[in-house]
């Protein structure tokens, strides 16, 4: 982490919702780490619900066959989940792998839902 980012308290696994919608490839993956309750009642357009909490989360992340260096994000509903999730990812070699936060914040930002 650079000293710019440490003394702006952000690292390269976090990026801001205004920043995810302004930045973000729109090829790559987006997975909610919120439960299916939760994804039910509103989600990014196109995510995957992969429910962080759920004892199976890292088989399930490894069955989708994400791809290690390029980014994957994360999202839950404030974004303490999915920055564990982010972490969990990163320790399995996804070094793309980018917590934008939480799923009102990230609407709020213009995020397309579904």
């Amino acid at each position: 982490m650079s000293f710019f980012s440490r003394l702006m308290n952000r690292s390269d696994d976090t990026l801001a919702p205004a920043d995810f919608v302004a930045q973000r490839d729109p090829e790559a993956p987006v997975l909610d780490v919120r439960t299916p309750d939760e994804f039910a009642s509103g989600h990014l357009a196109g995510a995957t619900n992969v429910d962080v909490m759920a004892p199976d989360f890292q088989s399930r992340v490894a069955a989708l066959d994400l791809p290690t260096d390029t980014p994957v994000y994360l999202y839950c509903r404030s974004g303490n989940r999915s920055g564990q999730a982010t972490k969990a990812l990163r320790q399995m070699g996804h070094t793309g792998a980018v917590n934008v936060g939480g799923f009102d914040a990230l609407a709020k930002a213009g995020a397309e839902t579904a």
